[in-house]
C-alpha cells in the first residue's frame, strides 16, 4: 500500500469536510489531507467506522454521523463543522452508493436512492457550504465523479446518470462562483480497489474487462486517487477550476468497456 504523501503544511490551518470518510476511498483522502496539514470533519453513516477514523486522527478530526439524504441535517452540517472546528475551507463530496442491475431490474426506489446519495446530496451540501466560503473569500470543493460519468456502463444506469450529473454540477458551480473565490473541480476515478468494490471487481468478467480495456492493466489503489484530490484542494491548483480530472489508468482514453 502506498504511504500518504503531501506537503506537511500545504493545507495547514485549513478545515476539510470529507463525506463517506469511513470507507476505503474516503479514509485514504482523509489521510492525505491530514498529511498536508488539514484538520478534518469526517462525515459518514457508519458510526463505528467514524470512531475508528477519529482514533487515527486524534484531536485533528471531528466526526459527524449524518444521513446525507436528509436535507435538513445536511444543510445544518456546515454550521456544525464551523462551530466545532472553527472554519470550513474544503469540501470533498465523496460519499456514494451504486446499484448493479439492468434498467428493467432496477426499481424506482433504487434509482432514486442512488441519485439522492450520489448527486442530490453533493448539491445540497455544496449549496449549504458555498455562502460561508464566499463570505470568507475562498473555498475549494472537490466532487468525486467517475469514468462512468463519461462512459456508459451496462447495468449501472443510475450510477452513470448521477456521475454525469456530478460533472455538470462541478461546471455550473464554477460558472456561478469562481469570480467570488470558489474553486470546484471533480475527480473521475476508474476502477478503485476498496472494501466496497473488491469482491465484485475480482469476479471473472470484471477482472477480464480491466485486463482487456484498461491500458495500465490494473485497478487503482485508494491512495492513487487521494493524491490528485489533495492537489485540487491545495494552492498548487489555483488556476484549475471547473475541471474533471480522470484518474483511471488511461481507461477513458480507450473509450471502451
Amino acid at each position: 500500500m502506498t504511504s500518504p504523501q503531501g506537503s506537511p503544511d500545504g493545507l495547514r490551518d485549513k478545515v476539510a469536510v470529507v463525506t463517506g470518510a469511513a470507507g476505503g476511498l474516503g479514509r485514504a483522502i482523509s489521510r492525505r489531507l491530514h498529511a498536508s496539514g488539514a484538520r478534518l470533519a469526517l462525515v459518514d453513516l457508519d458510526e463505528a467506522g467514524l470512531a475508528d477514523a477519529a482514533a487515527e486522527f486524534g484531536e485533528d478530526a471531528a466526526t459527524f454521523a449524518v444521513d446525507l439524504t436528509d436535507d435538513a441535517r445536511t444543510e445544518a452540517l456546515p454550521g456544525q463543522v464551523r462551530e466545532r472546528l472553527g472554519g470550513l475551507d474544503i469540501l470533498v463530496n465523496n460519499a456514494g452508493v451504486r446499484q448493479i442491475a439492468s434498467i428493467l431490474d432496477l426499481t424506482p426506489g433504487e434509482w432514486r436512492h442512488t441519485l439522492d446519495v450520489d448527486l442530490t446530496a453533493p448539491f445540497v451540501l455544496s449549496r449549504a457550504t458555498i455562502p460561508g466560503m464566499v463570505e470568507q473569500g475562498r473555498g475549494k470543493i472537490v466532487n468525486i465523479a467517475s469514468i462512468t460519468g463519461e462512459l456508459a456502463f451496462a447495468d449501472r444506469s443510475a450510477y452513470c446518470v448521477a456521475k454525469a450529473g456530478i460533472i455538470m454540477l462541478t461546471k455550473t458551480i464554477t460558472l456561478e462562483f469562481a469570480a467570488r473565490g470558489i474553486w470546484c473541480n471533480a475527480i473521475g476515478p476508474g476502477v478503485v480497489e476498496t472494501p466496497m468494490t473488491s469482491e465484485y471487481f475480482r469476479s471473472g468478467p470484471m477482472r477480464e474487462s480491466i485486463e482487456r480495456n484498461a491500458p495500465m492493466k490494473r485497478w487503482a489503489q485508494p491512495e492513487e486517487i487521494a493524491g490528485p484530490v489533495a492537489f485540487l484542494c491545495g494552492p498548487e491548483s489555483d488556476y484549475v477550476n471547473g475541471t474533471t480530472l480522470f484518474v483511471d489508468g488511461g481507461w477513458n482514453s480507450a473509450k471502451t468497456y
